[in-house]
């Protein structure tokens, strides 16, 4: 009777690991989708204000730009445009129109993705990984220049 307890138990116990998925997998895809769906919405108000915006993109954030006065200003109009930090183990790989880009932490504000009145976004592909998990997403433009989400193999 005890051996068959033991046994419930553990059949249990594996079936509700199962059950739990992959939490920070799913983390990271919200994260990426996130940030997909902040450049979109980004990229619509630089074409309904007629102005010039930007994203600069850290190891550890990312931080949305306008272009004011001949210089670069953090947007500071609108909260759902503030400086989002990345998770802690999130990895961003990007490239601008086919080549890596090195992510560097900076202080000075230098647009890293060009989101323009004129509707234009900068080619990219940015590869969202984490050491948790085996997923991985990717947000990129497409050659409309429309921004889409994809999970990887």
């Amino acid at each position: 009777m005890l051996a068959v307890v033991v046994i419930i138990g553990v059949v249990l116990t594996f079936a509700v690991l199962g059950i739990g998925g992959d939490r920070r997998g799913d983390e990271l895809a919200s994260e990426s989708q996130q940030f997909g769906e902040l450049l979109r919405l980004a990229s619509e108000q630089a074409v309904l204000r007629g102005e010039e915006w930007a994203v600069q993109i850290d190891p550890e954030e990312y931080r949305f730009l306008i272009f004011i006065e001949d210089k670069w200003e953090l947007q500071q109009d609108d909260e759902l445009f503030r400086a989002r930090a990345l998770a802690k183990d999130t990895e961003l790989d990007l490239q601008l129109e086919g080549r890596d880009v090195v992510l560097e932490t900076s202080e000075e504000l230098k647009p890293t993705l060009m989101l323009l009145s004129s509707g234009e976004i900068s080619p990219f592909s940015a590869e969202f990984a984490a050491d948790d998990t085996e997923l991985r997403y990717q947000v990129k433009t497409d050659t409309k220049g429309l921004i889409q989400w994809e999970g990887l193999e």
